[in-house]
């Protein structure tokens, strides 16, 4: 089981959030981060140095995409109603996702499942018709009266995305828009302003590095105060007191 387990481990774990991201990929994308500014040779007082750098380098990023976000156009490839309400609502980073499972819902076909399903909810069979039969994978989509969807594939509840299945289905139904179910506030335009700013305040690199170098500075002169009173403390065990 351990050796294959590149096959089934995502099978326990893909209906948990974690932003499309696996274990391996969570640590490559840090390390690579990372790797940029810190190496196993970096001293403890240039750890602390790049380490703010680095944070502050991520802000910075962070607040550029908001910016391509908020007033960078979005290129449409179809200009249906779908993917223009997905560019009002997405980010552009996710934006560019949904694209892709948008162009790829294309190949797959529908199919509606009598008998399985109850009086709260239906059941379809979501198909990619340009394989072979016999190298088909069947997805299966719930449907609930109240509003809700639920694929097999959990791709929303992985990544927070709607998959290509649930984006062909509701093609089929002629819906404009995307259910409001649908779309995770963390992918939103709006999220950050939902959510409140981020507990972050960025500094200039100037301010950094006095501010580490103050710090170290503090601390040098602390601990010279601390050997002294150990010092001092060893020679009054060492050498007697006349009393």
């Amino acid at each position: 089981m351990y050796a294959i387990r590149r096959e089934w481990v995502f099978a326990f774990t893909k209906q948990h959030f974690a932003a499309g991201m696996t274990t391996t990929s969570r640590s490559e994308s840090m390390n690579s981060f990372f790797d940029e500014y810190v190496k196993a040779s970096t001293g403890l007082k240039e750890f602390i140095e790049n380490s703010q750098k680095a944070l502050d380098s991520q802000y910075l990023r962070e607040v550029q995409a908001d910016f391509d976000t908020e007033y960078k156009e979005r290129g449409l490839f179809s200009n249906s109603s779908m993917e223009i309400h997905a560019s009002k609502i997405y980010t552009k980073e996710m934006f560019k996702r949904f694209q892709k499972e948008l162009q790829k819902s294309q190949s797959f076909v529908v199919k509606s499942m009598k008998g399985c399903g109850d009086y709260l909810s239906k059941m379809y069979l979501v198909e990619k018709s340009t394989l072979p039969e016999i190298n088909r994978r069947n997805f299966f989509l719930k449907v609930s009266i109240d509003g809700s969807y639920s694929c097999t594939c959990k791709k929303f509840e992985h990544s927070g995305m709607i998959c290509r299945h649930m984006i062909r289905y509701l093609n089929k139904k002629q819906k404009t828009m995307i259910p409001p179910d649908l779309v995770s506030m963390r992918w939103a335009i709006n999220g950050n302003k939902v959510a409140g700013p981020l507990p972050c305040t960025p500094r200039m690199l100037g301010n950094v590095v006095e501010s580490q170098t103050a710090r170290y500075s503090g601390l040098c002169k602390a601990f010279q105060v601390f050997v002294g009173r150990g010092k001092k403390a060893m020679i009054e065990e060492i050498v007697p007191r006349d009393y």
